[in-house]
């Protein structure tokens, strides 16, 4: 599997986008015209050093990508950096919960990429004003969100 290089265009879209990690979560279209709300863009030597290993059917090839935004479901970056810095709850799990600027709060679990979670009917990720580490239910509780990683080359 070749990994190809960034573009100077995807480059500035990416930059705008900010981030508390080597990853970047993004939304990104396709040149087929899909959108894809849950990916994360990253240097492949970074993305090794982190993950260690590359999961094909994950993958979304950066020569297909022609938009690089923000992502929908993607935490605040002050919220995700407080959830990185206090490490996984388990071996490859995290742990939290959610706290919304209702008062209403949702247990969520995830792997050890942290930043794409679901939000309940009404609220979106510009609601959510907390999230608290190594909180919240193992047994009731909403899974982080499903995402795609775009491996490039540069940068």
């Amino acid at each position: 599997m070749e990994i190809k290089p960034i573009s100077i265009e995807q480059q500035e879209q990416l930059s705008k986008i900010a981030t508390s990690q080597d990853w970047t979560p993004c939304q990104v279209t396709l040149s087929s015209g899909v959108t894809l709300d849950n990916v994360y863009l990253a240097n492949h030597d970074e993305y090794l050093r982190s993950w260690g290993r590359i999961n094909k059917e994950m993958l979304v090839p950066i020569e297909e990508v022609i938009s690089i935004e923000e992502s929908p479901n993607a935490l605040p970056v002050s919220l995700s950096k407080k959830l990185y810095d206090a490490g996984e709850s388990g071996m490859g799990y995290c742990v939290f919960k959610i706290v919304y600027d209702t008062g209403a709060t949702f247990d969520v679990v995830t792997g050890n990429a942290v930043d794409f979670v679901p939000s309940p009917e009404g609220l979106t990720i510009r609601n959510i004003v907390d999230v608290l580490p190594h909180e919240g239910s193992r047994q009731a509780y909403l899974n982080g969100l499903d995402y795609k990683w775009c491996l490039f080359k540069g940068l």
